[in-house]
């Protein structure tokens, strides 16, 4: 992420204030179209952040799309699309960034796979294809089955970096091309094994316990966990464009609602927040 030009706080708001508005907002309304773009691991936090953000007197009329990652980038800098929400950017190309909150990357299989834990060596080996059945580590007599996100997936390239290393995905994987097909895989394959933004987790996959080596506790992608770094895997949420927004826009706006604590808690609702416990208002 060398290329990327990071803003810690967008024009000097305090993560944890819930300051007023950052101009007073003209008496008339107005109708403002907005274009944002999200990554699928982001696409949460686009929609329930649009949702609950209601600028004074502004119409916003939203033109929201979710692509992966390779996809987002090309069309930032090729002046398509002017910001999008993401949990990666890469050191391709200089873009501005500021930061909302944590993801975690859940670890998941099938609702039936009762496998205690994975430590991050483990969990390398099983993707590797080195590890064919699950009673190798402590599960059920189960063929294991691994399933990957698609090349240009921010997810798979923080995945990568975080647990592969230099190893690679089996060729043997099968290809999930969203984190609504990942679910839908492994919920219907009882030897699955996947990974997915912990805003997707829901009752029909189960989210293992990860360790980063057999002497930690193993522990789950709580907000929690995830935000004060004992979660091994995690990756941080970004607003990233070609260029700072403009003062007195719609965008600069709400990235900042975002970073305050009222907008921090909505990022809590699925990920985990830039500090915790989020101050009150």
């Amino acid at each position: 992420m060398k290329g990327a030009k990071r803003t810690l706080v967008i024009l000097g708001l305090a993560l944890a204030s819930c300051r007023g508005p950052i101009f007073t907002p003209t008496v008339t309304p107005q109708v403002v179209h907005v274009r944002l773009w999200a990554t699928t691991a982001a696409a949460p936090l686009l929609q329930d952040a649009l949702a609950a953000y209601r600028p004074a007197h502004t119409l916003p009329v939203v033109e929201s799309v979710v692509p992966n990652w390779a996809t987002v980038q090309q069309r930032l800098l090729e002046g398509d699309v002017p910001f999008a929400l993401t949990g990666y950017v890469s050191s391709a190309g200089s873009l501005w960034v500021a930061p909302l909150g944590w993801d975690g990357i859940a670890v998941v299989v099938h609702t039936s796979n009762d496998v205690p834990a994975l430590t991050l060596a483990q969990l390398r080996r099983l993707f590797q294809g080195q590890i064919q059945s699950w009673d190798e580590v402590g599960g059920p007599s189960l063929a294991v089955t691994v399933v990957s996100r698609e090349k240009g997936s921010g997810t798979r390239h923080n995945f990568e970096a975080q647990v592969m290393g230099e190893a690679r995905i089996t060729w043997g994987a099968r290809l999930a091309l969203s984190s609504e097909d990942m679910l839908a895989i492994v919920r219907n394959t009882p030897g699955a094994v996947g990974y997915v933004s912990m805003a997707y987790v829901d009752e029909g996959v189960r989210a293992v316990p990860l360790q980063r080596s057999a002497a930690d506790a193993p522990l789950l992608p709580t907000p929690q966990a995830v935000s004060n770094g004992t979660y091994p895997l995690r990756a941080p949420l970004w607003i990233v464009g070609v260029r700072p927004p403009e003062p007195n826009s719609f965008y600069y706006d709400w990235f900042a609602w975002l970073q305050s604590a009222e907008g921090q808690r909505v990022v809590a609702q699925r990920y985990a927040p830039l500090q915790m416990p989020l101050s009150s208002p």
